[in-house]
């Protein structure tokens, strides 16, 4: 079985690892999918964020396979790859609620697509992607 675990990953982080490695024994390939998020601006560029992606999963599993969808519908880009589960990760209430409506979009939109959600480990639910660019941000 094939899975899709789409995500901006800007930057990619513990928590998203987590989900990763667990997704990856479960299914026999996973596709770890860089998108961009419309919600979000000033993100780092899709090619530089998928080769911090590439270089971590790399290590995790040979069944990850890092690929980028710019430009459609994660419904779509999942028909394409001829897959019918997608992942999502779960940090909070927040996150379940936001996921779930998520999820039934995905369905209306391909019939076929099963959302599986997995919760991060204990310790790496508290900081988001988000967090973390504007913690470097302030570095700078």
């Amino acid at each position: 079985m094939k899975a899709i675990f789409p995500g901006s990953f800007d930057p990619i982080h513990n928590g998203h690892l987590n989900i990763i490695k667990k997704a990856s024994a479960l299914f026999s390939k996973l596709y770890v999918v860089v998108t961009n998020n419309l919600e979000k601006t000033g993100q780092t560029d899709i090619k530089i964020r998928a080769a911090k992606v590439i270089a971590v999963c790399q290590q995790i599993n040979p069944h990850i396979e890092v690929v980028i969808n710019d430009k459609m519908l994660t419904s779509d880009f999942a028909k394409e790859l001829k897959v019918n589960y997608i992942i999502r990760g779960l940090r909070n209430n927040n996150d379940l609620k936001y996921e779930m409506e998520l999820a039934f979009a995905n369905k209306k939109l391909n019939e076929n697509l099963e959302t599986i959600f997995f919760v991060a480990d204990y310790g790496l639910t508290e900081i988001s992607s988000t967090f973390l660019k504007q913690i470097e941000q302030l570095k700078k």
